[in-house]
């Protein structure tokens, strides 16, 4: 049963006799300097084939011509903005986007000449904003330098003194930077200091590890139920009276369980009649996602990130082993914890005493939870080529279940984050 982003790319490969294999899709986000989530790239291709197999024009018609309408990118990026790769053949026959919504980014492979700035100066008339990816200044592309409105650097592979010297060129003329692969918070905090606008990477997911640091009180009481709410023998008593120690965290619970989503009659007052109405595997999620919310030194994309892979990973037990969506869920959501309290992974995993098999799944990706995390981490990252393609074809797992698992993680992480403030 297809459902979402899956329905519509099914439907638009059957409206124009399309092959029958659907393009893979990600979205990758873009930071501004208080880490909010400014936007998306859309990042695609073919699940057998790279994009030089099959053709850069072919895939970007595939995605954007065939499979997007105005409710199918606010479907995976929500009212974000987002950049998408235009090819030559695009930019020379400009599709009739919504130029609020879009921005159109030109890759550093596009040759530039006369009929490229013609368009790109009537994309600009049009409203469009316009992204240079990887730019380099040469006598040809100069041209770009007053259509363009953010230029995208790639810090990874270049040094600081020439992030500076694009800072020191580009931003007195206006142009906003994009700094693209930031593995760290040094690099972050760097390009921020110098004017960078925007901001795209890992660096979020990585810890900030120092030696000797202890862990807070407050995110003591969160690893205290985090292990509680893991135990096999949890009690509804002991989850209430731990919740209770974090008056935040009690009051966000009430809230949820009093929501619509509950549709209950009488509300509910206390946390103990909380514990028992939602049962135990749904308070083992929402206590999980409420607690994560409540660790305030950390950027809020950290932990939708985390819902994100819990809910895809969930999603594909459906397929590789539907008796255990819980454990899926929970290896997606803890996946990354190490990220939010800056602490090793295998440390804070043995410290929450999980069964073996989710432990080793979490920690070295090991058994069905470790193709699952592999496959949502492929996702995060719009890494399609780190996709266990093989292995997953044998659950019956092809790129309609694989689109459609994304998509049901994205929306259930946006509504299970709305519900959580």
């Amino acid at each position: 049963m297809l459902t979402g982003l899956a329905k519509l790319l099914h439907t638009a490969r059957k409206a124009v006799s399309m092959p029958e294999e659907t393009p893979l899709l990600a979205r990758q986000p873009i930071f501004d300097p208080k880490l909010s989530i400014w936007g998306y790239e859309l990042l695609f291709r073919s699940a057998e084939n790279s994009l030089s197999d099959i053709g850069g024009d072919k895939a970007t018609s595939e995605v954007l011509l065939n499979t997007f309408g105005e409710a199918g990118l606010k479907g995976v990026v929500g009212d974000h903005v987002a950049l998408i790769n235009f090819t030559r053949k695009l930019l020379l026959d400009l599709p009739p986007f919504d130029q609020n919504r879009y921005i159109i980014e030109v890759l550093e492979d596009v040759e530039v000449d006369e009929h490229i700035i013609t368009a790109l100066m009537k994309a600009k008339k049009m409203g469009f904003k316009i992204a240079l990816d990887d730019f380099i200044l040469t006598h040809n592309t100069a041209a770009l330098l007053h259509l363009t409105n953010i230029i995208k650097i790639d810090v990874l592979s270049s040094s600081k003194e020439e992030i500076e010297q694009y800072a020191q060129s580009f931003i007195p003329q206006k142009i906003e930077l994009l700094a693209e692969k930031v593995e760290t918070y040094e690099m972050f905090k760097f390009c921020k200091q110098l004017g960078f606008k925007y901001f795209q990477g890992y660096f979020l997911s990585k810890p900030q590890i120092i030696k000797g640091r202890k862990i807070p009180d407050n995110k003591m009481v969160i690893l205290k139920l985090l292990r509680e709410l893991q135990s096999q023998d949890a009690n509804p008593q002991r989850l209430a009276d731990i919740i209770a120690q974090d008056p935040q965290l009690s009051y966000k619970l009430l809230k949820i369980v009093n929501s619509a989503a509950f549709a209950r009659v009488s509300k509910v007052s206390s946390l103990l009649q909380a514990v028992t109405v939602l049962g135990l595997n749904n308070i083992r999620s929402w206590a999980s996602l409420i607690a994560m919310g409540n660790l305030e030194d950390k950027p809020e994309a950290i932990r939708l990130n985390a819902m994100v892979r819990a809910a895809m990973c969930e999603k594909l037990a459906d397929w590789i082993q539907p008796d255990e969506k819980h454990s899926f869920f929970t290896a997606g959501l803890f996946a990354n914890l190490d990220a939010l309290f800056d602490q090793p992974l295998a440390d804070l995993i043995k410290s929450l005493e999980l069964p073996n098999t989710l432990s080793t799944g979490i920690v070295s990706h090991q058994g069905p939870l470790g193709l699952a995390l592999d496959t949502a981490m492929a996702f995060e990252r719009g890494d399609f080529d780190e996709l266990p393609l093989q292995l997953l074809h044998k659950y019956g797992l092809g790129t309609d279940e694989l689109n459609e698992a994304y998509q049901y993680g994205i929306h259930w992480a946006e509504n299970a984050l709305a519900q959580a403030q």
